[in-house]
Order: structure tokens, then C-alpha cells, then sequence
């Protein structure tokens, strides 16, 4: 993690697509997008967007996206994203949201857990407080998989929170507690 920079680079940031990743090479929009908790930071001059984060750039005009000599506007790299990625538009409207209202987002941690959530100031000193699952309103979630998912949280210390996002693509969250843990962790059942 680096020191937050006052400096912004200039917007938009160029972008290329390689295969399933997104590269940022220009030192100064690496280090800004590193100091906002974006990406993967390899090197100095490298780091690599996660697709709901290079959609949300681009759908705040800070980053311009190149694949194959061209420009890649916003649907047409969402519906690469689609083909690989049956939850990519459900995941981007919940990182979105999440970040709009002041939260650094990070990739999950396994278990299909799609988002670990940072308080805003957190990122880079505490570790993420939540983590995030999304599901779409009416799709069945069997309770063996909440309960793993559940469990999987609790074990990592962290709140989970389920977001369910409905046909108007508007998002409810739900804090789940451990109920789950009766025998496993001395409790009654």
C-alpha cells in the first residue's frame, strides 16, 4: 500500500485488456488507484484491474479501456465479461454501490464470497470488517450454501452481509449472524 497522493492523474486513465486482466502502466494513475484501494499492484509501473473495477472507472469516465488496437466502450466490454461471467453485471452494481457510498472494495475471499469490505480510512491499516455475498432477488440460495458461506466468515472474524439486488437493479443488504454455530462453538443447538 502506498501513501495516499493528493495529485489525481489525468482522466481518463488508459487501460489495456490482455486476456482476462486489465493494466494500468502510468506511474502516476498507479499510484492513484493504489492509494484508492483498486487493483493488484505488481510493480512500481504495474498494476491489474479486476473487471467489476475497471466497469466502475469506466462508468465514472476516469479510465478508457484499449483491447486489440481499440477502444472498448462500456457494454461492449461488459458483454465480453458476461460470456465468462454469469454474475458480472451483479457484481458490478454492488461494488458500485459500495464504493459510491465510501467503502474500499476488494475481491473475496473464496466460497463464492464476491467482495471484502473496508471502512472508509480502514484500507491499508485495519483488516476488511465485512464480507459481501450477492445474490439476485428470486434466485434459490439452498441453506447448506449460506451456512458454509456463514460459517466460512465467521471463522475469518468478519461480518457477512448478503446483497440482494432486484429487477430495478436496487440493492438491500442483510448482516447475517453466527445463528450456525451451536456444537462448534459451545453453544446450545
Amino acid at each position: 500500500m502506498s501513501i495516499e497522493t493528493s495529485e489525481e492523474p489525468s482522466f481518463p486513465i488508459v487501460a489495456k485488456k490482455s486476456r482476462d486482466e486489465v493494466y494500468v502502466t502510468d506511474r502516476d494513475a498507479v499510484e492513484w488507484l493504489d492509494s484508492k484501494g483498486y487493483g493488484f499492484r505488481f510493480r512500481e509501473e504495474l498494476i491489474a484491474l479486476r473487471p467489476f473495477e475497471a466497469l466502475y472507472l469506466m462508468s465514472q469516465n476516469k479510465l478508457v479501456l484499449h483491447y486489440k488496437s481499440k477502444q472498448l466502450m462500456f457494454n461492449q466490454y461488459l458483454k465480453i465479461l458476461e460470456k465468462v461471467d454469469d454474475k458480472i453485471w451483479l457484481r458490478y452494481l454492488i461494488y458500485k454501490d459500495l464504493r459510491d457510498k465510501g467503502y474500499v472494495v476488494k475481491d473475496g475471499y473464496g466460497f463464492d464470497i464476491d467482495f471484502k469490505v473496508y471502512e472508509a480510512g480502514d484500507y491499508g491499516s485495519k483488516p476488511a470488517k465485512y464480507l459481501v455475498y450477492g445474490v439476485a432477488e428470486g434466485i434459490p440460495l439452498p441453506v447448506t450454501k449460506l451456512y458454509n458461506i456463514l460459517k466460512h466468515s465467521y471463522s475469518l472474524r468478519k461480518t457477512l452481509i448478503i446483497a440482494t439486488v432486484d429487477r430495478r437493479s436496487e440493492i438491500v443488504y442483510y448482516m447475517l449472524s453466527s445463528l450456525l454455530l451451536g456444537k462448534e462453538t459451545g453453544g446450545e443447538q
